[in-house]
Parts: C-alpha cells; structure tokens; sequence
C-alpha cells in the first residue's frame, strides 16, 4: 500500500491507496477511534481491485482539528481523497460510524459511488421512536460532554488497564483487536487516552444524532449489500430499515451467524468473502 496524505482546507486526511488499479476502487471506512489499520490483510483478498483505506478526520494518522465533524465536512474529506487519487467512482464500505458517512456519502454524491456495504451501520437512526436510544439529542450531547476521559503513561498502560476491567470469560479476540486498533490521544502532561477527546466527540456524535437513515435511503441509487450484526440489539428494528431501503434500490442481506457489532474484529474473513462476492456481482 502506499502512503498518501490530501489536504483538504488546511486538514491534512491520511490514506492508503493500493498499487494495483485494474478493476474499480474499493473505499473501506472503520469504525469510530479505529484507524485504516483495521482492516488488515486486505490487499490480499482484494488484490484484483484498486484499495483505498481513509483514516477519517480525527482519528487514525489525519488531523485532529477543533471542528469540521459534521457529515458534508466528512463526505468533502472522501471526494478529496478520490479526487487526489482520480476516481470517479468507487465502491463503499464501512463499519459502525465508517458505514454511517458512507450512506450519508452515497445519497449526497450518487454519481460517485458504485455500490455500499453496511457492516452493522447505515440501518438504524442513533436516536428516535425506532432508534438505537430512546433520549435526545441534547441528553445524548450531555452524556458525552461528562464523560471522564480516562489518562495513561504508555498504550501498554491501556491494554493492561482495559484487560482488568473485563471479566476474563468476556476478554475475548473481539475486545484484544480493538485495542490494537484504536485511535490513541494525546492529552495534557504527556499522558495519552484510548477514549476521542470530548471536543471531538461530541461534534461526531451530534452528526450522528442527525442522520435519519430511511431519508437518506430515497436518495440512494447503488446497490447496497447490508451486514446486521446478529448478536446486536435492535436485529428486528434493522431489518425493517433493510426492507425500507429495498423499496428504492437494489439490496442484498446477509447475517453472519455469531456476529456482533465490529465484526471487522473476529469475524474479517467472513466478511471480506461478503464483500467480494457482492462487488464482482455488481461491478462496472
């Protein structure tokens, strides 16, 4: 993979863009404080298409500006991104708040995207009658205004930290890879957290208070391959979003039997197999 930097309005994004270009462009966006590191392996079973792997903005090896966190400022970060490397179109996949932007992205820019798959995201509104939560958006701007953000000397601190707090029966694969993953912060005194920053996440989690998935599905075009978590809540509210989204566009469901939320953690060549079959299905 090769290293790439693109400067949007003085935001430096961070991208990775494969060597091989002979097919279309695959776009993979991770979950929230993950990185572009997630998604490991990737080039070898995408090795036919031309990857491209975005740390989004605040997370990863990108910028961690004071603003810019809301969905028209991500979707500009993406067209810059395909704009630097000359795509057209692309493929779009994306995971938690990675599959949140880019079913934002495909209903803004249509001409841009040729297809997008959901991993457990982009198929039920945060909050709301049928949301994820039954608060508001200024309770849910609260909560994570209060949240204490925890400090560490070292990333190992971190892992030795969060390892202690979880029973030994529920530190699993799932929990170890999210922590090799994740976004580390640097805070005040030299000390680093695990956790986004309150002055960024409260902006991200007011953009995803306003996204309303069944509006943004009338603008869709692409086909859209959605991935439920099975372990999840919610199962019965997200598959009544995926018929919604059938009434508009083409749609294709899958369960990964045992998956839950990150699948991307324990479950990635399950769901790499997903991907590529639904791309080759409706590639250009």
């Amino acid at each position: 993979m090769i290293e790439r930097i693109v400067d949007t309005n003085g935001v430096k994004i961070q991208f990775y863009e494969s060597v091989n270009q002979s097919r279309e462009a695959i776009v993979f966006l991770h979950p929230q404080g993950s990185s572009s590191k997630v998604w490991r392996n990737v080039d070898d079973h995408f090795s036919d298409y031309q990857v491209i792997l975005m740390d989004l903005r605040g997370q990863g090896h990108s910028d961690r500006p004071e603003s810019g966190y809301d969905i028209e400022t991500y979707c500009s970060d993406i067209l810059a991104v395909l704009d630097a490397s000359e795509i057209v179109k692309a493929h779009f996949v994306g995971n938690s708040l990675g599959g949140d932007i880019a079913t934002a992205f495909a209903a803004m820019y249509p001409d841009r995207v040729i297809s997008l798959t959901n991993i457990d995201s982009g198929m039920i509104d945060y909050i709301g009658v049928d949301g994820e939560r039954q608060i508001s958006k200024v309770e849910v701007l609260e909560e994570f205004r209060n949240r204490e953000i925890k400090s560490f000397a070292t990333k190992e601190e971190i892992l030795q930290y969060v390892e202690s707090i979880f029973p030994k029966e529920i530190w699993t694969t799932y929990f170890e890879e999210w922590f090799k993953f994740v976004s580390i912060y640097e805070i005040e005194n030299g000390q680093v957290s695990y956790q986004i920053p309150v002055r960024i996440n409260t902006q991200i989690m007011a953009m995803v208070c306003d996204l309303h998935y069944k509006d943004l599905y009338r603008q869709i075009t692409c086909p859209i391959l959605f991935l439920p978590a099975e372990k999840e809540d919610h199962l019965h509210t997200k598959l009544a979003y995926i018929e919604e989204a059938s009434k508009y566009t083409q749609t294709r469901l899958k369960i990964i039997p045992g998956s839950k939320h990150l699948m991307v953690l324990d479950q990635l060549n399950e769901v790499y197999r997903e991907i590529y079959d639904f791309v080759n299905s409706v590639s250009l």
